[in-house]
């Protein structure tokens, strides 16, 4: 075989030892390299005619943009969510839920992160009559609409009637689970005497509610107090004319308390679903509200569940440098391979720089297996005179020769060469003696090697 192409086999050789080591970090690695973000994500809602349904809209228009579905599903409200998100199978991987509605099992609450905080939607009471009203505690003994069966609506209706000490059941109050646009038919035909409602300062149906006659809205003086009791919930005052400039609407300053829309998911959605979330919630949210200022929401306070971290970073710092200068698709797809990227550009450096040390090491073991030929020649040597296997000897250390003269060897082996060199000469010498004086005595002595 040509020389040159010895060596080249022998760098061939070097290169394949760090190309299966490289091979397995690689394997191992790709075990911890996040799947591809889905191509359909599923939220939960509430009414068709809601708030939550109407942004959830506008988050499905920023996924299409992303190239993803989100599919928008309509629920009975934030207690059919969080029932949802907590049943495998469901389907559904996140969903917008009212403050205050989150489960009181805590094995249930580990399974699930909040994402943001969206906005804040107060709890409105209107009642009828013309005595004001400035407490809970007030609406005893009437008939109240608290929401539909599985709303949030009702959740935190009960929870701020009982602390208001109005009981069902007592005094002859009456609970009755109306919500939404059948509350608000109730109340204006007066089946019902009041009704609470939890929704933003510019649903249709709060707008329709100021216009009714024979309706109030009323101010919680205790406002603070319940802000106090339940972390959740906010005091927020509605300006007087805030609704309504021409109609004056409200007429005077009004003393509400509100929580938080806020985004939950499941504990295992994906990064990328993550972070496509957050963005899309910022961008539908950032804008403020008559009860709050640009850029206060989406925030992550006023929820009663952990934020996911990677959520929490866009919120405070935004999108990091891949989210900015890449599409949604190609930056997802690094950012699944960091995992792998990071730790084999750690690897590949010291590999390469392996190389050449495999390489010498190659080179060495092809010169030991040199000095191994040449051992039984020197062997044979010792023994009686066979004239034909000296001949066939000399045409082995020609080829020997030959295949080293070939050979590029790195120089801090080059003494080594050197001394293959030499010994191949002196065997070719004791060689050649035996074939011009057959009878000479036999020299004795080993072949030393270094």
């Amino acid at each position: 075989m040509n020389p040159r192409t010895l060596s080249r086999l022998e760098m061939m050789r070097a290169a394949a030892v760090v190309a299966v080591v490289l091979a397995a970090l690689v394997a191992v690695a790709w075990q911890f390299v996040e799947p591809a973000p889905p191509r359909t994500v599923v939220i939960a809602t509430g009414s068709a005619s809601g708030a939550y349904h109407a942004a959830a809209r506008h988050y499905a228009e920023h996924f299409e943009v992303s190239g993803l579905e989100l599919v928008v599903r309509e629920t009975a409200g934030s207690i059919e969510n969080y029932a949802l998100l907590n049943t495998p199978g469901s389907g559904v991987d996140v969903a917008i839920v009212q403050g205050g509605t989150a489960p009181s099992d805590k094995e249930k609450r580990k399974e699930l992160v909040a994402l943001a905080s969206l906005y804040l939607e107060p709890v409105w009471v209107f009642y009828r009559g013309e005595a004001q009203l400035e407490r809970i505690g007030q609406l005893a003994g009437r008939r109240i609409a608290v929401g539909a069966e599985g709303s949030g609506v009702r959740a935190l209706s009960l929870e701020m009637l009982a602390a208001g000490g109005v009981v069902g059941g007592q005094s002859g109050t009456m609970l009755v689970d109306l919500g939404g646009d059948k509350a608000v038919a109730a109340l204006r035909e007066g089946s019902v005497d009041a009704a609470l409602f939890v929704m933003g300062p510019t649903a249709p149906l709060i707008s329709e509610l100021m216009h009714t006659p024979g309706v109030r809205l009323m101010s919680f003086e205790q406002a603070h107090a319940y802000a106090r009791r339940f972390r959740y919930l906010s005091p927020v005052t509605l300006h007087r004319g805030s609704l309504d400039l021409v109609r004056d609407l409200p007429e005077r300053e009004v003393q509400l308390v509100a929580p938080a829309a806020v985004l939950v998911a499941r504990k295992d959605v994906h990064p990328a679903v993550v972070a496509l979330l957050t963005e899309a919630a910022v961008r539908t949210h950032r804008g403020g509200d008559l009860l709050s200022d640009p850029g206060r929401f989406p925030n992550d306070t006023l929820t009663e569940l952990p934020v996911n971290e990677q959520a929490r970073y866009y919120l405070t710092h935004g999108p990091d440098f891949l989210r900015r200068m890449l599409p949604f698709w190609l930056a997802a797809l690094i950012h699944r391979f960091v995992v792998l990227l990071i730790p084999l550009f750690v690897v590949l450096v010291p590999l390469l720089r392996l190389t050449p040390p495999v390489y010498r090491w190659s080179v060495r073991s092809r010169i030991y297996r040199w000095y191994a030929r040449l051992r039984v020649i020197d062997e044979r040597l010792r023994g009686e005179l066979d004239v034909e296997q000296v001949r066939k000897d000399l045409l082995l250390l020609d080829q020997l020769e030959h295949e080293i003269g070939g050979l590029k060897v790195p120089l801090s082996y080059m003494d080594e060469f050197y001394d293959l060199r030499l010994h191949v000469g002196y065997i070719r010498g004791r060689l050649e003696e035996r074939l011009t004086v057959p009878g000479a005595p036999r020299t004795e002595g080993a072949l030393k090697h270094g």
